[in-house]
């Protein structure tokens, strides 16, 4: 058997549940597979000379920017009504240009989604971050 190695490990998962407080909310939700399944997770392995502090906070920042990510996609979903993106996420040209931008460029972009009106808007926004 192998020598077990330790991990840090960040589970990110949302979801929209009816309720009637946020305590039921908070208590009610369904635990299990489906979170597993849909959730974002982020696993650091630490060594035995990492610095803990620094492998926390990348990880905590990677999850960051996969749930902006989502959220983005979520909003473009909402405010172009375009089904696809839904079921097929973004264009790989476009997805790439997105992921490669920083948390507070993410963070921009969910505010400035607000205002496109086609996905040749998000295409001009990125142009613009990236010169």
């Amino acid at each position: 058997m192998s020598e077990l190695k330790r991990y840090w490990i960040i589970v990110h998962y949302e979801t929209e549940l009816m309720a009637e407080t946020e305590w039921d909310a908070c208590h009610n939700i369904s635990l299990g597979n489906r979170i597993v399944e849909e959730a974002s997770i982020a696993a650091q392995e630490i060594s035995s000379n990492a610095d803990l502090k620094a492998l926390i906070t990348q990880t905590r920042l990677t999850v960051r920017k996969e749930a902006a990510l989502a959220i983005i996609l979520n909003q473009l979903y909402h405010k172009l009504q375009d089904f696809s993106l839904l079921a097929n996420g973004l264009p790989p040209e476009i997805q790439a240009q997105v992921e490669a931008l920083s948390v507070e460029q993410l963070e921009g972009l969910s505010i400035a989604v607000l205002n496109f009106n086609s996905l040749e808007d998000l295409s001009a926004y990125l142009q613009t971050q990236n010169d």
